[in-house]
């Protein structure tokens, strides 16, 4: 049986609460979601993801309606501070408080008694996610270091555990509604990894992330707005979204933004859907099925995303199935718009703009090249997840400011990607040394080779590879007037892949090619270079070559007129490649 649609002034005291839970909730649940895609992979996480997201129907049947709620909330709010601690961010404990937060989730919103105000809570919920994230340099709270993390997180558990006392002291109700909840699922994917995550929309428009953001946020002010009015939502959200995971570039922005505005009055009509009676179940069973089935569902999104399989597939079955509900749903009266969403709708439009004016100046990268000299440093980050599998932005820039280097180039960077927890390290990174940067995609928008200087960049030239390289090509101005070009890539080993790179060099005495080159010394690739007249940075500082490898193609060549000193190989810092520091002098 689907939620009804009480009037306000019928509402049982619990559904008066029951909104603020389902916002709250969700807010935990989409930064749980990113988390999982670091720190709960393998095949076994999505069967403990499902397992706990059922533990909503056995909660119902040991406690009541009354204590199974309050129950699970206040464990969410237990398990969303555990997993601020970084020894507890493992598989196990991350993929329980995701299931628990999709149980919670079920319930919340059965709670509600009407689905229009579980709905615009869900979009509340995204637009503060939105909010929060632009206010942190896109790195959710969980991964942030200090106060920065554990305020954040000490506020969400603060407001589940006060939203838990409060359920507990109403009266008892009895809500209706079951297995259309399990249409949860998919949106909460849409809104935390795709059309609602700013450095996912940022990659794929190729916009600033303070554009995205405010594309996101003022397509959850417009899905708040719209629920007043009567107007066809199902058929758009579907076109919407294959408009945003088919058309490239900027027409992503305006798909994401219809996409959410659409979403909230879909899901009110979706959520309402009445089973047929061979599919009705009783409770609790109702809602064991409903939370596994809303958790395969985000999966069934989330998964393709971080795996690169067919993404846009999985969120076009995801997105015509929802449409599909909605239109077989009852439509009924327009939401009247109350001034307190729309007021904080608006004020998640102007957060991330007061916060960046209180942000700390950059600390830039040097810009000392007197002399035809200049210091270089090269790293694959792989993704900014180490191979403990925490995401950690902060070891690559420490590395960063450890080399003192005035051009650094990176591999295999992170934008939106739901495997580095939805991070664009890109924006991050060059927000906080407040560079210039230079980005050349991979085969995805979300993955691809980064160039970051303070010096003038006066050419830049970005290509594929074969396979899934990039290629980035720029040259700078020193500060004695000449020119430096560098050249840098992640690429496979082949014979297409080592022309391509050596025509990037070109003719340039002062041209140096540095990166994760695919192909060791001693490599078919290796020997070409040296026949090019490129000669190595380790090899000139007598180094040796590495013995790891998963780090035997990270190099540093040079054409004729230039010379090495000071190489060095930097901490890995528990990441599977090391950093490479050397100064570049051109003769």
């Amino acid at each position: 049986m689907g939620l009804t649609r009480s009037r306000p002034g019928t509402l049982p005291s619990a559904a008066a609460t029951a909104p603020w839970l389902t916002g709250v909730a969700a807010l935990v649940a989409l930064e749980l979601l990113r988390l999982s895609g670091v720190a709960a992979r393998g095949p076994v996480a999505p069967v403990l993801v499902c397992l706990c997201a059922a533990a909503g129907g056995p909660l119902v049947w040991w406690l009541g309606s009354r204590r199974a709620l309050p129950a699970a909330v206040g464990g969410l709010a237990l398990a969303r501070l555990l997993v601020q601690l970084p020894f507890a961010r493992v598989l196990p404990v991350v993929a329980f408080a995701l299931g628990l937060a999709f149980a919670v989730l079920v319930l919340a919103v059965r709670a509600c008694a009407d689905t229009g105000r579980a709905a615009r809570a869900l979009a509340l919920a995204a637009g503060a996610d939105a909010a929060l994230r632009l206010c942190g340099d896109l790195l959710d709270p969980v991964w942030h270091r200090g106060a920065a993390g554990w305020l954040p997180a000490l506020l969400l558990a603060l407001a589940l555990a006060g939203l838990a006392w409060c359920l507990y002291q109403e009266p008892a109700a009895r809500p209706a509604g079951g297995v259309p909840l399990a249409l949860l699922g998919a949106p909460l994917a849409w809104y935390g990894l795709l059309a609602g995550s700013p450095s996912y929309l940022s990659a794929e428009a190729e916009v600033s992330a303070s554009a995205a953001g405010l594309w996101v946020a003022a397509g959850a002010l417009a899905g708040v707005w719209a629920m007043g009015e009567r107007w066809p939502a199902p058929a758009v959200l579907a076109p919407a979204l294959a408009a945003f995971v088919l058309l490239p570039g900027w027409a992503a922005c305006p798909a994401a933004a219809l996409a959410l505005a659409a979403l909230p009055a879909v899901l009110r009509r979706a959520l309402a859907l009445r089973p047929p009676a061979w599919a009705a179940l009783a409770p609790p069973y109702d809602l064991a099925l409903a939370g596994a089935a809303g958790a395969l569902g985000c999966l069934l999104v989330a998964l393709p995303l971080q795996h690169g399989v067919a993404p846009g597939a999985f969120v076009l079955i995801t997105a015509f199935g929802t449409a599909l509900a909605a239109l077989g749903a009852p439509g009924g009266p327009p939401l009247p718009r109350p001034f307190a969403p729309v007021l904080l709708a608006v004020a998640l439009l102007a957060a991330p703009p007061l916060t960046g004016a209180l942000r700390p100046a950059p600390a830039p990268l040097p810009t000392d090249t007197a002399g035809g000299i200049y210091r270089l440093l090269t790293w694959n980050v792989s993704a900014a997840v180490d191979r403990g599998g925490e995401l950690d932005p902060g070891a690559v820039l420490d590395a960063v400011e450890e080399a003192g280097a005035d051009i650094v180039v990176l591999q295999e960077v992170p934008r939106g990607l739901a495997g580095a927890g939805g991070l664009d390290l890109r924006a991050w990174l060059a927000r906080q040394l407040g560079a210039t940067a230079v980005w050349a995609p991979a085969g995805e928008p979300q993955r691809g080779t980064l160039v970051l200087t303070g010096l003038p960049v006066v050419g830049a030239e970005t290509s594929g590879l074969p396979g899934d390289g990039s290629l980035a090509a720029v040259e700078v101005r020193l500060a004695n007037g000449a020119t430096a070009r560098l050249v840098t890539a992640r690429a496979e080993p082949g014979e297409a892949t080592s022309r391509a790179l050596l025509a990037a060099v070109g003719e340039d005495p002062h041209a140096v090619l540095a990166g994760d080159l695919g192909a060791g010394p001693g490599s078919p690739e290796a020997r070409a270079a040296l026949g090019a007249g490129l000669h190595g940075a380790e090899e000139a500082a007598g180094a040796g070559s590495t013995t790891d490898a998963a780090a035997e193609g990270d190099r540093v060549l040079g054409a004729r007129d230039v010379a090495f000193g000071d190489f060095g190989r930097l901490a890995a810092r528990g990441f599977a490649h090391a950093p490479l520091a050397v100064t570049v002098y051109l003769d």
